[in-house]
């Protein structure tokens, strides 16, 4: 009898995982029209949730598109910067069209984390093959969890069934918000950023009610501060992205700053503070960070020291400051 039900129960479940063949629909991140970094883009389930089909019916792409006319119009405006608009580099199909990737996680909602990137993003490194570090991997997440978007440097997500993200304007501030995020905005080096004394850092502004991290709903005034464009000597600028378009001269990998430690340029002393904090304590402690957290960062590992899903031994042991 047992086994009867594990055949019934695993035939059930093809059939629903079956059900998610449709036309149009891609289940792997489709060959790349360029190897420059870009932005890649996944339509992300439960495993027991439904299939609205935002990958194929047009409503994701359309609302990534307008999230990059709203990121045009603010590195445009901005008071400090070059006044080119700049946009994210997307990854696109060789047929033209933007390339999402449709993923069904293997768990139901109830079994992921409070925190579903927690469970999501290691998903999808490990069982999902996105592990290249010239892309940023986006979640539009047909799930809810605590907050409407959570990104680190590598990865991130919005979560569709979350409250606040109700309209696709909403949808697509908050994805703009999250994205700065996975760029590894905002520093400790900037002093409008929520740092209490290097003790613990939040990557959001002092005064998070100003609205200038790309967080407006307003798709034709979106605003973005200081972050994008300052001048803050060996502090990273948000306008120097390699994600971003036109490419400035001499630009950041968030990767390699943020994740890797290699610092080059920016040894801003609020970066080196944290770094040689870290070194002392010999492990990992998550709020000492000088920037939006690593996304690819091994947590079972921080005790021993700060490991990266991917990077043999212990960055700790590898910079010298």
């Amino acid at each position: 009898m047992i086994k009867i039900l594990i055949i019934v129960f695993s035939l059930f479940s093809n059939a629903v995982f079956a059900s998610d063949e449709k036309a149009g629909r891609y289940f792997e991140d489709q060959p790349d029209v360029t190897d420059d970094y870009q932005i890649h883009f996944n339509y992300l389930l439960a495993k027991d949730s439904e299939d609205r089909e935002l990958d194929i019916n047009g409503k994701m792409e359309k609302i990534i598109l307008s999230m990059n006319e709203m990121m045009s119009i603010a590195t445009s405006k901005n008071k400090k910067g070059d006044k080119i608009p700049r946009k994210y580099k997307l990854d696109y199909r060789e047929d033209g069209k933007l390339d999402i990737t449709f993923i069904r996680m293997d768990k139901n909602f109830k079994q992921l984390h409070k925190w579903a990137n927690n469970d999501i993003t290691p998903f999808l490194y490990f069982k999902k093959g996105q592990t290249n570090n010239k892309k940023v991997y986006f979640n539009f997440a047909d799930i809810n969890s605590v907050d409407g978007g959570e990104a680190g440097v590598g990865f991130g997500s919005i979560f569709l069934r979350n409250k606040s993200v109700r309209t696709d304007k909403r949808k697509a501030a908050i994805a703009l918000h999250e994205l700065l995020h996975t760029q590894g905005m905002g520093a400790n080096c900037m002093p409008w950023i929520k740092s209490s004394n290097l003790k613990s850092h939040s990557s959001h502004l002092k005064n998070y009610d100003q609205r200038t991290m790309l967080n407006s709903v307003n798709p034709s005034s979106p605003r973005i501060g200081k972050i994008y464009a300052h001048n803050i000597d060996k502090c990273p600028q948000f306008m120097d992205s390699v994600y971003l378009t036109p490419t400035r001269e001499d630009p950041y990998d968030p990767y390699k700053v943020f994740c890797l430690f290699e610092l080059g340029k920016y040894e801003h002393p609020n970066f080196l503070h944290i770094i040689r904090k870290l070194k002392k304590a010999g492990k990992y402690k998550w709020k000492w960070r000088f920037a939006s957290s690593c996304s690819t960062r091994n947590m079972k590992k921080d005790n021993e020291g700060y490991f990266v899903h991917g990077v043999e031994g212990n960055i700790l042991d590898k910079v010298n400051y």
